[in-house]
């Protein structure tokens, strides 16, 4: 079996709608990322937004600051197969994170994360470019890689 890095997997395969898993910084459990650029091999930056399970606790938060709430996205069961199902979960529209290249390739294999996921459906991700759009948390640049 022929072994291809992180570096060429992601140089070579990152496009929009994209899943990658990986600590954000030292200290910090692996989560599933998904790629918000149209253009993400060209852009200066990789927008990510963060999967996650505490659902509860981000509908609390966007209740309080009034904000819309397609700014989380649930996720259909069977949607993503790679997601453990034991939680609900869903897609934290409101602080995508922002790196380079070369920064995300690093994060996947710094904490022994992968690219080795399907790329998301188009539904999930239209759900979440529209939440993304939603959400006045989201600087214009971001929202602005989107299209």
């Amino acid at each position: 079996m022929i072994f291809i890095s992180n570096d060429i997997k992601v140089k070579t395969g990152i496009e929009q709608g994209c899943i990658y898993n990986f600590s954000p910084k030292d200290g910090v459990l692996n989560h599933y990322y998904m790629v918000l650029n149209k253009n993400p091999k060209t852009d200066s930056e990789v927008y990510l937004v963060p999967f996650t399970t505490k659902k509860e606790k981000i509908i609390k938060f966007i209740e309080y600051r009034k904000l819309d709430r397609k700014t989380f996205v649930d996720i259909p069961n069977k949607e993503c197969s790679f997601l453990p199902r034991s939680q609900d979960g869903g897609i934290d529209c409101n602080r995508p994170i922002e790196v380079t290249l070369t920064k995300l390739i690093e994060l996947i294999d710094n904490s022994s994360g992968s690219c080795n996921y399907p790329k998301t459906t188009k539904s999930l991700l239209e759900l979440v470019i529209e939440g993304v759009s939603a959400s006045p948390m989201v600087k214009p640049v971001i929202k602005t890689s989107l299209y």
